[in-house]
C-alpha cells in the first residue's frame, strides 16, 4: 500500500476525532489551524518521490496524476505522454529521485484550498526544489501544484508567528507589498507582449524578449506569441511572505504560432509532433504552461524579480 493510501486515512482520522473531541470543525471552513504538521508533510514528500519514481520511468501520466494538479500536471502529464509515444519501452536510465535537508512552511489556514511548501535538496543538482502542496477537502491526496527551483543563496527567509508558521497570501493579497500575487501574474503575462511593467532586468524579463527577436529574425519563418495569466483556479497564484516582501507563486500559459514561408518544410521537435493535432503544412501553433516564482518587494520599494521558471508544450495544433 502506498504512502498516500495511508495518509488519507490518517490525516481524516484526525480531522473526526478533533470533531468529537468538540475543538474544530469537520470541514475546517472556519478554524483557523495549521494545514498539516511536519510529519505529515514529510511522508507527503516521501510519498511524492515515491510515487514519481514508479511513474517516470515508464512515462505513466496516469500515476503521474495522483500526485500533481493544477499547471504542474498539465506540463507533466503532457511530457509522459510525448515521451511515451516517442519512446514506448519507458527510461531503462532513469535515476531515482531523491529528497534530502527538507524544510517545510507550513500556514494557519481556515477554509480550503490549504497548502504547505516543501523547501528541500535533490540529487538532481545544487539547487533546491520549492514545492507547493495543495488538497481541497479533508478526505483528499495531497497534489503538488507549483515546483521551481532556486540556488541555496536565494532561498529566501520566510516570516512566521510565533509558533512558527508560514504566512500565505492569497491571490488579491496587497499589504505591505508592491503587487497582489495575481497582478504579478497578469503583469508579466503583459510584459512580455509588450516589455513595460515593474519587472528586473533578467532571462526571464529582458532575456525572454531579445530570444523571441531573435527568433523573427529568421527568413524561413515567423513566430507570433501571445501571453496570459493561466485561466482557472488549478493553480491560483500565491505568496509566501518573507522578511523584505514576499516569493509568489505563479502560472502562465502561452501559445507561439511559427509559420514557414513559402516552399519551406515545417521542422517540428519530435516532442511537440507527438502532441501535435492535424498536420504541418504551414503552420504549427504550440501551446505552453509556465510557472514561476517571483521577488515581490515591500511597496515602494524595488522592482519585482522574475526568479525562476519550469514550463512545458501541454498541446500544439496545425494549420
Amino acid at each position: 500500500m502506498r504512502v498516500r493510501a495511508r495518509l488519507t486515512a490518517a490525516l481524516t482520522g484526525i480531522a473526526l476525532t478533533a470533531s468529537l473531541a468538540g475543538c474544530v470543525t469537520v470541514r475546517g471552513e472556519e478554524a483557523l489551524l495549521p494545514t498539516t504538521t511536519e510529519d505529515e508533510a514529510a511522508d507527503v514528500l516521501a510519498n511524492y518521490a515515491e510515487v514519481k519514481n514508479e511513474g517516470n520511468p515508464a512515462y505513466d501520466a496516469e500515476l503521474n496524476s495522483t500526485v500533481d494538479t493544477g499547471t504542474l500536471l498539465n506540463i507533466n502529464s503532457a511530457g509522459h505522454t510525448a515521451r511515451h509515444r516517442v519512446h514506448p519501452e519507458g527510461n531503462p536510465n532513469y535515476q531515482p529521485m531523491e529528497f534530502s535537508d527538507s524544510v517545510f512552511h507550513i500556514p494557519r489556514q481556515a477554509g480550503w484550498p490549504k497548502h504547505f511548501v516543501a523547501d528541500t535538496a535533490t540529487n538532481r543538482g545544487d539547487a533546491r526544489w520549492l514545492l507547493v502542496f495543495t488538497r481541497d477537502a479533508v478526505d483528499q491526496d495531497w497534489r503538488a501544484n507549483y515546483l521551481v527551483t532556486l540556488p541555496p543563496e536565494d532561498v529566501p527567509v520566510f516570516t512566521e508567528d510565533e509558533e512558527g508558521h508560514a504566512e500565505f497570501l492569497t491571490a488579491d493579497e496587497t499589504e505591505g507589498l508592491a503587487m497582489s500575487p495575481a497582478s504579478v501574474a497578469e503583469g508579466y503575462a503583459e510584459y512580455l507582449q509588450s516589455g513595460e511593467g515593474p519587472y528586473t532586468d533578467g532571462p526571464l524579463t529582458t532575456g525572454e524578449r531579445e530570444r523571441r527577436e531573435e527568433a523573427g529574425n529568421e527568413a524561413a519563418y515567423v513566430v507570433q506569441y501571445q501571453d496570459q495569466a493561466a485561466a482557472g483556479e488549478s493553480s491560483p497564484p500565491l505568496g509566501l511572505r518573507t522578511e523584505d516582501g514576499a516569493l509568489v507563486f505563479f502560472s502562465t500559459q502561452h501559445h507561439e504560432k511559427q509559420t514557414w514561408a513559402e516552399g519551406e518544410t515545417p521542422v517540428i521537435d519530435q516532442y511537440v509532433e507527438a502532441l501535435l493535432e492535424g498536420e504541418a503544412t504551414r503552420s504549427v501553433t504550440t501551446r505552453r504552461m509556465s510557472m514561476q516564482v517571483s521577488m515581490v518587494p515591500e511597496s515602494d520599494v524595488g522592482e519585482i524579480e522574475v526568479a525562476s521558471r519550469v514550463f512545458g508544450v501541454v498541446g500544439a495544433g496545425a494549420d
